[in-house]
């Protein structure tokens, strides 16, 4: 019966070991140890017990939880991918702790209303990106949502869902630092969504899901450098392209770095000399792209 039990417990460590894909490297002479759980079908948490630990991926598992206290032996904790799994709560003091930890990704989950407590990012004190968006946040919701994003003052990337919003809120103020924008789930865009965004220094802007710009979309965004459109394919309409190409009139005399399209259907507007294109002539564009 003990030879039964020391086996059984061999068998589990063979096991653990198994699913952990651990590497260490040099990066500025500090040591990076980097666990990767990815693509395993995970169901629950795994303990994680290395002091020294800076990467954590887990994308793309079954995980439906993140427990309490998960990452509490993690102090270190740089980055945590917790991406295209099924989660849909995570505990109060899951992230608690984790004062170092720079990128977060939660985007692609189930997440919903009830998933997350007040005061989820407390602890994220030094976050600079953190991945949101592609979960079922209620409208209502959304709202409390911004505001407790806004109290991570080192971001400096962020996605987020806008469903419903008709405008964002003004709190994003406070993210001094944000340079870098990506919303997801708003197909129509009108001029007074961003209105509350001019105190922001925005470079990179990527919209998701768009079948419609007004023509001052973006007048509230003088520092825009790249800005990336992705077009819902099947609700793309004629006119949605003409919408498109007028809101970059704002843009006139302006130096750029990129202008990329994706997803027209119709490509009407990708046709060399089409008379869509005049208004980037009048735009210091260093690259554009258009994928149809």
């Amino acid at each position: 019966m003990a030879m039964s039990k020391v086996l059984l417990a061999l068998c589990k460590c063979i096991l653990l070991v198994g699913l952990t894909k651990a590497t260490y490297s040099k990066m500025n002479e500090q040591t990076v140890n980097v666990i990767d759980y990815s693509m395993k079908n995970l169901t629950s948490m795994p303990i994680f017990q290395q002091n020294s630990t800076t990467d954590i991926n887990l994308r793309g598992n079954l995980l439906q939880v993140v427990p309490a206290l998960s990452f509490q032996q993690s102090k270190k904790l740089k980055s945590l991918d917790l991406s295209m799994n099924k989660l849909n709560l995570i505990e109060r003091g899951a992230f608690a702790g984790l004062t170092e930890l720079i990128y977060l990704s939660l985007r692609d989950n189930k997440l919903t209303s009830n998933s997350l407590h007040v005061g989820i990012f407390q602890d994220l004190i030094s976050l600079q990106d953190l991945n949101i968006h592609l979960n079922f946040f209620s409208y209502e919701y959304t709202l409390i949502l911004q505001s407790e994003i806004s109290h991570l003052k080192s971001l400096v990337r962020l996605g987020i869902d806008l469903r419903g919003q008709l405008q964002i809120n003004k709190c994003f103020c406070k993210l001094s630092e944000l340079q870098d924008l990506e919303l997801v789930g708003l197909r129509r865009y009108s001029d007074n969504l961003f209105q509350n965004l001019k105190c922001l220094k925005i470079e990179i802007l990527s919209l998701d899901s768009v079948v419609f710009l007004a023509p001052d979309t973006f007048i509230c965004f003088p520092t825009l450098k790249t800005l990336r459109i992705r077009i819902v394919y099947r609700f793309a309409t004629y006119d949605t392209i003409s919408s498109i190409f007028n809101s970059f009139k704002v843009f006139k005399g302006k130096n750029m770095t990129e202008i990329s399209i994706y997803n027209n259907p119709h490509r009407n507007g990708f046709v060399l000399g089409h008379r869509h294109f005049a208004v980037l002539q009048e735009i210091c564009l260093q690259k554009i792209k258009f994928d149809g």
